[in-house]
């Protein structure tokens, strides 16, 4: 991801294209969520999100998002330059099973794998990649992240999640360490 500033063009490192990613997601969650407690990249080890927001000013339902950057999916092929549409959409499909199941074990009512747009634009045909909870109750939804050069990235959901069954145990223990701890403060909450 290059940017440009006074005519010097500047790639940015795998972890600030991250953390621009990071901030169009919490910012797609605070639009839709009501009165929503984000925490980015939380230091929490469950779940393993890079954003985790709590609805209705922390007592609400958990949303999580896995954010997964092109240099993050696709490798590189030494046969690339023959067709890598092809292979970007074989690299991606591996990786949407991997996520699939690791957001499947989230502690989380709502899951969400965010994706560069182009990778999302080669997956949403292909029917192998589930979404669906094997007990039919939750689906993976799917945040779509645009590139804007200099601008900021933008994010789009264009898979609308359903609503995941939660362990009980897993949701206490969320709450007690991360949601109900007075030492930790959300990094997006409205002031009231």
């Amino acid at each position: 991801m290059p940017v440009i500033s006074k005519g010097k063009k500047r790639t940015l490192t795998l972890r600030q294209q991250k953390g621009r990613a990071v901030n169009a997601v919490a910012e797609v969650l605070r639009k839709k969520l009501s009165v929503p407690n984000i925490y980015l990249e939380p230091h929490f080890h469950f779940p393993a999100a890079d954003v985790l927001a709590v609805d209705r000013a922390g007592s609400g339902d958990l949303h999580a998002v896995r954010i997964k950057l092109e240099a993050e999916i696709v490798r590189k092929h030494a046969s690339a330059a023959l067709d890598s549409r092809r292979w970007m959409r074989l690299d991606a499909k591996m990786m949407m099973k991997t996520m699939n199941q690791q957001l499947m074990r989230m502690a989380a009512h709502y899951r969400y794998l965010a994706i560069p747009g182009d990778i999302w634009d080669a997956l949403k045909e292909e029917p192998e990649v589930s979404s669906y909870s094997s007990d039919g109750i939750g689906r993976i939804g799917i945040i779509s992240i645009t590139d804007q050069r200099e601008g900021l990235p933008s994010a789009e959901i264009v898979v609308t999640p359903e609503r995941f069954r939660v362990d009980g145990a897993q949701l206490s223990k969320i709450e007690k360490n991360l949601i109900n701890n007075k030492k930790v403060r959300p990094d997006i909450e409205v002031r009231i």
